[in-house]
């Protein structure tokens, strides 16, 4: 619960910063304060070019992963590694707030775990067999495309099979050939050029 509470602090303490760099956020409908979704890229106003969310996917999947173990994914805003079906876990900040058996600390926790209004829209792709678990490989003929060697293996072994099949004729024929084009010195030479005068 640390680590999400200190990812709720640094959001909420670095709204002035982002509403001086960025601009002023859009006004939400609900009374709720708005936050930029740091899970999320951001267009700058300014350059008009995107910048990358402030959190790594990895970190992203580090805080879902600390959020599930504390039961506090309510806190966390959508991204990536969150899907929005998860945001459908019951909040817990209400009820540490409604317990009187420690009231300066749901005076502390409601302080950074108030509901927020995300800014930023979260669209999750569909990836074709995700409901069966193989994301990675669903449409393709072959798991795993593996090494150019082992892609033409096959067809080496073929071709292969085919040369020593006829291994004897093809080297009969390879020194037949040599044998004929190989000189005999006690023959005349096959040239019948005249002989080059030495001036």
């Amino acid at each position: 619960m640390q680590t999400v509470k200190k990812f709720r602090l640094q959001q909420l303490n670095g709204l002035q910063s982002h509403v001086a760099r960025y601009g002023p956020l859009k006004q939400s409908e609900s009374s709720r304060p708005s936050l930029p979704n740091p899970f999320l890229p951001l267009l700058n106003p300014h350059t008009a070019k995107w910048r990358p969310p402030k959190y790594s996917l990895r970190r992203q999947a580090e805080l879902v992963k600390m959020a599930k173990i504390s039961n506090t994914l309510h806190l966390l805003p959508p991204g990536p590694k969150f899907a929005a079906l998860d945001h459908a876990v019951p909040p817990i900040a209400d009820e540490l707030a409604s317990t009187s058996e420690a009231p300066s600390k749901a005076a502390e926790d409601g302080a950074w775990s108030a509901p927020v209004e995300w800014q930023g829209e979260f669209k999750s792709k569909v990836v074709s067999g995700a409901e069966i678990g193989s994301r990675l490989y669903s449409g393709k003929k072959r798991m795993f495309k593996g090494h150019r060697w082992e892609r033409v293996l096959e067809k080496r072994k073929r071709k292969r099979v085919v040369l020593m099949r006829d291994m004897a004729k093809r080297v009969a024929s390879y020194k037949a050939y040599y044998h004929r084009r190989k000189p005999n010195p006690l023959k005349p030479a096959r040239s019948a050029k005249a002989p080059k005068l030495p001036f």
